[in-house]
C-alpha cells in the first residue's frame, strides 16, 4: 500500500468505509490474506475510537447511545477477529476452528459494523459542517496510520492507543507479518557534511 501523499479534503464517510471494502475483499478471495483481514479491522476499530467517538459523544445527537451501539458490535467482532488471527497464525489449540464459519462471522459483523457507523455519520453529518466533517476524516486517517494491528477487548483512547499500537507493531516485527495499512509520508531530512561523512555519503555543497 504507497503512503498517503494528499488527504486534502477528505470525506469521512468513504474513508471510514475504506477498511471494511478491504476486508470484504480479502473474505471474498479464497486466496486472500486473512490475518491482514484482521490487521485492517483492528486498526479501523482502534482508530475510530481514537479519533471519532470523542466528536461522536459530543457533538452528535444521542451520541452516547451511538457510541454504545458502536461498541457492543466492536466487541463481538474484536473477538471473532482475536479467534480468526490464532487460527490462521499456527495456534495449534485453534486448529479446529472451521476457516470458513469464522470468514461469514467475520462478513456478518461487518455488515452489523456498518450499519452502526452509517448511523454515527448521519448524526455527526446533522450536527457538523463540511469543514469539521473533513478535518474528523484527517484525524481518523492520522489515527489509522498508527493504530494497534491486532484485536484488544478494551477501548482504545489515550494511552492505551499508543501501548497497543507499539506492542502490536512489536508482534508483527517479531512475527514477520506484513502490515498493509497506510503510511504518511516523513518529511525527507537532508544529513549536513558531518552526517553525510559518517552515513559515508557524497556532501554536495549547497549552492
Amino acid at each position: 500500500m504507497p503512503a498517503v501523499e494528499s488527504r486534502s479534503d477528505p470525506d469521512l464517510r468513504a474513508t471510514l468505509s475504506k477498511a471494511h471494502d478491504q476486508a470484504d475483499q480479502l473474505l471474498a478471495d479464497p486466496e486472500g490474506s486473512r490475518l491482514e483481514v484482521v490487521t485492517w479491522l483492528s486498526a479501523h476499530i482502534a482508530a475510530f475510537e481514537h479519533a471519532v467517538y470523542p466528536t461522536v459523544k459530543r457533538r452528535a445527537t444521542d451520541g452516547a447511545s451511538l457510541v454504545d451501539a458502536d461498541r457492543a458490535v466492536v466487541s463481538r467482532l474484536a473477538r471473532t477477529l482475536r479467534m480468526l488471527d490464532r487460527r490462521h497464525s499456527g495456534d495449534v489449540l485453534a486448529g479446529g476452528l472451521s476457516a470458513d464459519r469464522l470468514g461469514q462471522r467475520v462478513r456478518d459483523l461487518v455488515a452489523d459494523h456498518r450499519q452502526v457507523q452509517a448511523r454515527i455519520l448521519d448524526a455527526l453529518e446533522r450536527s457538523l459542517d463540511a469543514g469539521a466533517m473533513q478535518q474528523l476524516a484527517r484525524e481518523y486517517e492520522d489515527a489509522l496510520a498508527h493504530a494497534p494491528t491486532r484485536p484488544h477487548p478494551h477501548l482504545h483512547s489515550g494511552v492505551m492507543f499508543r501501548l497497543d499500537a507499539i506492542w502490536d507493531r512489536v508482534l508483527d516485527t517479531m512475527d514477520g507479518r506484513h502490515v498493509p495499512l497506510p503510511r504518511v509520508r516523513r518529511k525527507q531530512i537532508r544529513p549536513g557534511r558531518w552526517g553525510a561523512y559518517l552515513l559515508g555519503h557524497q556532501h554536495e555543497p549547497h549552492q
